[in-house]
């Protein structure tokens, strides 16, 4: 009865926040129901949502782009060093002008600008951390490990500047950042960091009061409370039986009035600890009120099993005031700057940036899945840039809406000037209802999932759970690939070397990390059709040999940069192992 409840409430849910009225902060037409800026009932027209981001005017000179960050988003006072992550590429979209030339005063020769002399300092202080070091004009990803041992934890980031200078002092350039050293933890609760260079989470695993810091990929489903979880404590065996490591909790089954009883949470999270599972807690339907905020943070935040918070839901799609997720997240931030926030956006491009400042980690919510994306089955309208609501705002209704959306919000990050948050996918899981006429096939499932990971994602939360008993099998058997130490530290221990070039088939979408002398690489077939003749994919690096196999049955063969296989099965997902 749980499965079927939750379809009918997810109905109720989603036309509750389709019907939405809006704000006069957008300067619609009054009374009209909107989803991401767009009317879509038959009763009224069209005009622009706006909220459109656009790429800025390239400029027609180079540019030096130097920006800084630190490695990890938070420190602690247990810890001895940290890292800042220096780039300075060459850019026509953002930076400061660039000349090719600087003059050697020993040899009175001038000569390419090629070296950017790097001192790095607190501001307030004028404590240098990080001096007499350079780095190459055009490099990214550039470490420089230094000693905290002169910087008093405290909850107040230290202000950073770094000056950027050329041999000859004629060229400078100055870029600033955040570093936060936080008092360790007194009261036993969780530390969860963000790794700002390759996107991933780091833990200590609290079921061995472990020190040492970890990659982890969180891999879960939404679980509605109201409608699965609290039926039973049990609830939580069987979810984690299933290894998947993290589960979202949604405190509350409507989107109407918060009215979540805490009465028994206590002992859900104590099992749930007990059983070595991590709470990705959600706050949808309850985040812009910060007495409910508050409420929440301070049953949850001082668990050992905590991991992340979860706050607004399609606040886009909803179109929610412009400054509801930065004000919830600058409330849990003063209350518990340990824990990393997240949300997720369902609209293509509509106030990107605003919404997503309330974040640390942006997750992405397209379902493509026997969705009629031109034509609404529930409204009967037509679906465009400016009119309708179809399920899946702007898509094609097919397996690359999911790898383009990815790649938009990369896209978005980086015209804005700002450093890459985390990217976590949130595939479809559900069917029979509204939109969508059949729930996913499993091999449909893992395409999306493998799909989100080869365009970035750090972390997998499907909706929704409990679904069709195919789709719990073939994802319990993916999260122990994924969530294990052999693929995480692929997936979380480099950057990913996506759209790998394909010969012999239009519709494969293959990605790559190296670690050390080893390659993963993952290749998804969106063809539902098996595929004849020879399939070759070009290789960022020389392989030697398939070391093994995580997923998959294709029987790949390798010949220096290339794997090639003959023949592909329809929706076919390979994951492999290769020594380098």
């Amino acid at each position: 009865m749980a499965f079927f409840a939750s379809v009918i409430t997810f109905v109720v849910l989603l036309l509750a926040k389709v019907g939405v009225a809006v704000d006069a902060e957008f300067g619609y037409p009054a009374g009209v129901d909107v989803w991401c800026g767009k009317a879509y009932r038959s009763t009224n027209d069209s005009f622009e949502p706006g909220g459109w981001l656009s790429e800025p005017t390239l400029s027609s000179s180079p540019l030096l782009d130097l920006t800084i960050r630190p490695r990890m988003n938070i420190y602690l006072g247990s810890d001895d060093y940290a890292s800042f992550i220096i780039d300075a590429p060459i850019s026509y979209m953002h930076g400061e002008a660039y000349y090719n030339t600087s003059f050697d005063k020993q040899t009175n020769e001038t000569k390419p600008f090629t070296t950017l002399f790097i001192d790095i300092s607190v501001d307030d202080t004028g404590l240098d951390l990080v001096s007499s070091v350079n780095v190459s004009v055009n490099s990214t990803a550039i470490e420089f490990v230094f000693s905290l041992a002169k910087l008093t934890s405290q909850f107040e980031p230290y202000n950073i500047s770094i000056i950027g200078s050329s041999g000859d002092g004629n060229h400078s350039y100055v870029a600033t950042t955040q570093l936060y050293r936080l008092p360790d933890r007194s009261d036993g609760g969780s530390v969860v960091k963000i790794d700002s260079l390759y996107g991933g989470l780091l833990v200590q695993n609290f079921t061995t009061n472990s020190t040492e810091w970890t990659p982890f990929f969180p891999y879960t489903y939404y679980a509605l409370w109201d409608e699965w979880v609290g039926k039973s404590v049990d609830t939580l065996n069987v979810f984690k039986s299933h290894g998947y490591n993290t589960i979202h909790i949604v405190p509350t089954g409507t989107l109407g009035e918060f009215d979540f009883s805490y009465e028994n949470l206590t002992i859900y999270l104590q099992r749930a600890e007990e059983l070595g599972l991590w709470i990705h807690w959600g706050m949808r339907g309850s985040y812009t009120n910060l007495t409910f905020v508050a409420e929440q943070v301070d049953q949850v935040m001082s668990w050992k099993n905590m991991l992340s918070w979860y706050t607004a839901d399609e606040p886009d799609g909803q179109v929610e005031p412009l400054n509801s997720t930065k004000l919830a997240y600058d409330y849990i931030k003063s209350v518990d700057p340990y824990h990393p926030i997240s949300l997720v956006l369902n609209c293509e491009n509509f106030y990107f940036e605003e919404y997503s400042s309330g974040a640390d980690i942006i997750l992405s919510d397209v379902y493509p899945i026997s969705v009629n994306t031109s034509w609404s089955t529930v409204y009967d309208t037509a679906c465009n840039t400016t009119y309708g609501c179809c399920g899946c705002d702007n898509c094609d209704g097919n397996f690359e809406d999911i790898g383009e959306r990815f790649d938009l919000f990369a896209n978005y990050q980086e015209w804005l000037g700002l450093p890459q948050k985390p990217h976590w996918g949130a595939p479809q899981a559900f069917g029979n209802e509204t939109f969508w006429s059949r729930y996913p096939t499993p091999d449909e499932e893992v395409v999306m999932n493998m799909l989100s990971v080869n365009h970035n994602a750090k972390g997998i939360v499907m909706w929704d759970y409990p679904t069709e008993p195919g789709i719990i099998t073939i994802t319990s058997e993916l999260s122990k690939v994924l969530t294990a130490d052999l693929a995480s530290s692929f997936l979380l221990g480099n950057f990913t070397i996506g759209s790998l070039p394909v010969a012999g088939a239009k519709r494969v979408d293959a990605s790559a990390w190296i670690v050390g002398r080893q390659m993963l690489v993952s290749v998804v077939n969106l063809e539902y059709a098996a595929k004849q003749g020879v399939v070759t994919i070009e290789l960022p690096a020389v392989a030697t040999g398939v070391n093994s196999v995580l997923w998959g049955e294709g029987v790949w063969t390798v010949s220096g940069g290339m794997i090639s296989i003959n023949g592909t099965t329809g929706l076919e997902v390979d994951l492999i192992l290769l020594d380098l």
